[in-house]
């Protein structure tokens, strides 16, 4: 929450999840809380959701929570938070897991251009597109080779696709930080997205100390938004070329 007013602002938040079916199944509040004008505060809220409906590909079933603010008795601000429940997990012997269930990635490279329009393409499009690629046999999308927009992660949300979500550039100065924390907290709701790429065929420090130094200083600063998932990098093999894979 950020007091933008020219006062301080006593306040308080009322959040609500639903279901699909627009049916409130959990919920809470927080009142009397207090910001002096121009500062901000985070505040968590946890619930406890009973034998939810999970997201899965061929499933993708989709809550929202809901978010009021209320000051001096009126709605001041609401925002809608789409989301999905379920569980990921890599086994180094035995794979992937999604729902405690085994299933066998089968993922494409999906470069955000397309033939006719550019990257300027039509909400329609990204959906077409995932569409496309379930009818294929695809049930996984590297976004290659940088974040995508959200409307094509909204999209595998609804259609039930995987996404390895990737970030572009790999360093440690303040300005990969923030590249890497604005990606990540933009779209860590996403249930499709089940893997980060922390960067993409950094050529210069592939196969080296430097590069593992990187990698590790660049994951430990990721987990403090979402530790839930694993991550990964795009290496090119050989530090010279890049092929498609």
């Amino acid at each position: 929450m950020k007091n933008e007013s020219l006062k301080n602002s006593t306040f308080n938040i009322e959040e609500s999840i639903v279901d699909s079916s627009g049916k409130t199944i959990a919920s809470g509040s927080k009142k009397n809380l207090s910001l002096r004008t121009g500062n901000q505060e985070e505040y968590v809220s946890r619930f406890k959701v009973i034998n939810p409906k999970l997201w899965s590909i061929e499933t993708p079933y989709l809550h929202t929570l809901k978010t009021v603010l209320r000051s001096g008795g009126k709605i001041v601000d609401t925002y809608e938070t789409t989301f999905g429940i379920r569980t990921v997990r890599f086994d180094p012997n035995e794979g992937f897991f999604l729902n405690g269930k085994h299933l066998k990635i089968k993922g494409t490279a999906d470069h955000q251009d397309h033939a006719g329009v550019g990257i300027a393409i039509p909400d329609a499009l990204q959906e077409f597109r995932v569409k496309q690629l379930k009818v294929l046999g695809s049930n996984a999308i590297r976004t290659a080779h940088n974040p995508p927009s959200p409307e094509l992660l909204d999209a595998c949300d609804r259609l039930g696709m995987l996404v390895l979500d990737e970030n572009r550039l790999m360093g440690i100065n303040q300005e990969h930080f923030d590249c890497l924390e604005r990606f990540m907290k933009r779209d860590r709701n996403h249930p499709s997205v089940v893997l980060w790429s922390l960067g993409n065929e950094e050529w210069g420090i592939e196969s080296n100390i430097k590069g593992a130094r990187v990698g590790t200083t660049m994951q430990a600063f990721a987990e403090r938004f979402d530790s839930s998932r694993a991550f990964t990098a795009a290496i090119s093999g050989d530090g010279i070329t890049a092929p498609e894979w």
